[in-house]
């Protein structure tokens, strides 16, 4: 039997939520809040509050998760982690709503559906002036294809991991993406030497710094690295929120496999 999760985003009107909802059958409600405070924050927590109580009344299994909202493109690899968690704990259906959300909130989001190849909806909704009255359908968003990593872009991000070694542990239910420790011992590096010399211990044999030029210049065209400039030609490195999700899909593809 095919479970199915629906995770959908707060918003500031209850009854909007609940008519696109309830146009899907799911087995299990994740409601996702913003962590930090920002305007209309109060009127969030009252929404997912009222929500959380009209669905556990109906018998209904339903978690709240919270995001970080303020932090530009870290939802992306919060929903890509937490929709691979539910894969991996059955829910092979996954259901993104972004009826509530705010736009550029909706933007992270649709781009994590379309790395985990999840369906997102969008409320079509009746109005009477400005107020939502009733709901026509959720409307299905075409996804676009992000391609995927080779193996050797792969074992270059797993550098920024430096306490990784499986993959199950990256998606380890009892932590949060905020929660895992794996995502809050990430390394930067502060020139192409030391990553150099990191892929050379993993590697055990040469490569040159072209080499690592070339993978920093193809990583950077999808958004995976960030790269700042410092004093001098030194160069601070990073994985980027979006090269996380990125590793987490070509991660969940391994545990797959395996």
């Amino acid at each position: 039997m095919n479970k199915i999760c629906q995770i959908v985003v707060i918003g500031h009107t209850r009854q909007k939520l609940i008519f696109s909802i309830d146009k899907e059958v799911f087995d299990k409600l994740i409601i996702i809040s913003e962590k930090e405070q920002l305007p209309g924050s109060e009127r969030a927590s009252e929404v997912l509050e009222n929500l959380t109580s009209e669905y556990r009344k109906r018998k209904m299994e339903v978690e709240n998760q919270k995001f970080n909202f303020s932090i530009a493109t870290k939802p992306i690899a919060e929903m890509t982690h937490l929709i691979y968690q539910q894969k991996l704990l059955g829910f092979s259906n996954i259901i993104v709503n972004i009826s509530g959300g705010l736009r550029y909130v909706d933007l992270w989001l649709y781009l994590a559906a379309s790395i985990t190849k999840s369906r997102i909806i969008h409320g079509d909704f009746i109005y009477d002036g400005n107020t939502e009255v009733g709901i026509i359908k959720n409307v299905e968003i075409d996804k676009v294809y992000l391609g995927s990593l080779t193996s050797k872009q792969v074992e270059f991000l797993e550098l920024f991991f430096p306490s990784f070694k499986d993959p199950k542990d990256l998606f380890n239910t009892r932590y949060t993406f905020d929660e895992n420790p794996l995502f809050n011992q990430i390394v930067c590096y502060s020139s192409i030497k030391e990553i150099r010399n990191s892929l050379i211990k993993v590697r055990g044999k040469e490569i040159t710094r072209g080499s690592i030029n070339g993978f920093i210049k193809k990583l950077n065209r999808i958004s995976a690295l960030k790269t700042t400039h410092q004093s001098g030609k030194k160069r601070r490195i990073s994985i980027s929120y979006i090269g996380i999700a990125y590793f987490l899909k070509e991660m969940y593809v391994t545990l797959l496999s395996n």
